[in-house]
């Protein structure tokens, strides 16, 4: 629990870590560091150079970082239209600068991701070519990307996001499986295997964790269960969990986690954010709101604790660093507060919840 104090902010000041107050109430000490509560990766997701709000320019986002989380994950900057800007070119740059940075400040590095079929360079988007064609620049981009992270990454998102919405869930329709087919996915597990023999191969996918996600969901598990029987490498599954404060139910995430656990593969909670304002009814983060998403957070957290055993815990990412940082409002159009820390790098009630979900279940 938070400790009172009567000063309206404090700073840590071996971090620059702020604790800020509402109007109506006194300040709060920091809660533990988050990565000192777990034997697990804590992570989050970061931007990293060339967008403006790139971990490496700020100093107020790596004092986030340098503090609570143990894992970065670039947010966009390991896809594949910023690292292969024309069919013969591989740009390392930014990308090698974060891992850099992780590996000074004693962090590692999970990758996002290999293959997807949005952010394409805009020449493989109007490439044309016979299947052996697409097969060929899909191995060479694996080989190339994991062979150059190889030993330097501890984990890859291998396939993003690979399958329909619909009831039956289904391949969507993208430019690996127009050009390749459905082995397209078997050839990126054994290429990704191939190119980091140690590295943790995930298939990563949202709305898989609730009432609307049980068809996506068991369509993955189809695909898993193939790739175990004929010994397709994959090591988990990644669930992203854009959640709100109402959905889905903590008994929906147990029974979705349970069936990864059954078999016998990691779970990562791959991207986390919890959504306050779903229905576009407030136009400020208001202290109400934030008590509801501190249990949500808290409350999904122990739910995770509780279902996935030790040794199959793949790790739990935020998606962001701060509210400012946050996909949702652009891409929802609507104002919402959904991560730990707000646009100013006030650790949040929400810090405070996650902190309190780590501690909640007794380490064996």
């Amino acid at each position: 629990m938070f400790l009172r104090f009567l000063l309206p902010w404090i700073v840590c000041c071996s971090t620059g870590y702020v604790i800020a107050a509402s109007p109506k109430e006194e300040a709060t000490t920091a809660p533990p560091a988050l990565q000192a509560l777990a034997d697990f990766p804590i992570g989050v997701a970061v931007p990293i150079d060339p967008w403006p709000n790139s971990l490496l320019k700020s100093s107020g986002r790596q004092a986030l970082v340098e503090r609570d989380f143990g894992s970065l994950t670039a947010e966009n900057g390991m896809k594949m239209a910023y690292l292969r800007p024309a069919p013969g070119v591989f740009f390392f740059l930014y990308a090698d600068a974060l891992v850099a940075w992780a590996k000074q400040h004693g962090k590692v590095v999970h990758g996002h991701t290999l293959v997807w079929h949005k952010q394409l360079p805009e020449w493989l988007t109007k490439m044309e070519g016979d299947a052996e064609t697409f097969r060929g620049l899909l191995q060479r981009h694996i080989r190339t990307v994991a062979g150059h992270f190889a030993g330097e990454l501890v984990s890859w998102d291998v396939v993003n996001e690979a399958f329909t919405d619909d009831t039956p869930s289904t391949y969507r329709d993208t430019v690996w499986y127009r050009n390749i087919g459905p082995a397209y996915l078997e050839l990126a597990y054994r290429e990704a295997r191939a190119a980091d023999p140690h590295a943790e191969l995930y298939y990563n996918d949202y709305d898989i964790s609730g009432a609307i996600g049980p068809q996506k969901l068991g369509r993955i598990l189809e695909m898993v269960d193939d790739f175990l029987a004929r010994q397709v490498p994959i090591d988990g599954i990644g669930f992203q969990m854009h959640i709100d404060t109402d959905r889905p139910t903590l008994a929906q995430m147990r029974e979705a986690f349970g069936k990864v656990v059954r078999r016998g593969l990691k779970v990562r909670i791959s991207e986390l954010d919890v959504s306050v304002n779903q229905d576009k009814k407030y136009p400020t983060l208001t202290p109400a709101l934030e008590a509801l998403q501190k249990q949500r957070y808290a409350d999904v957290v122990r739910t995770y604790l509780e279902t996935v055993p030790p040794k199959l815990r793949g790790g739990i990412t935020v998606w962001g660093l701060t509210d400012g940082d946050s996909w949702i409002p652009g891409f929802k159009n609507r104002a919402d507060w959904p991560l730990l820390f707000d646009a100013e790098y006030h650790a949040k009630p929400a810090l405070d919840g996650f902190a309190e979900g780590l501690q909640s279940v007794q380490r064996p």
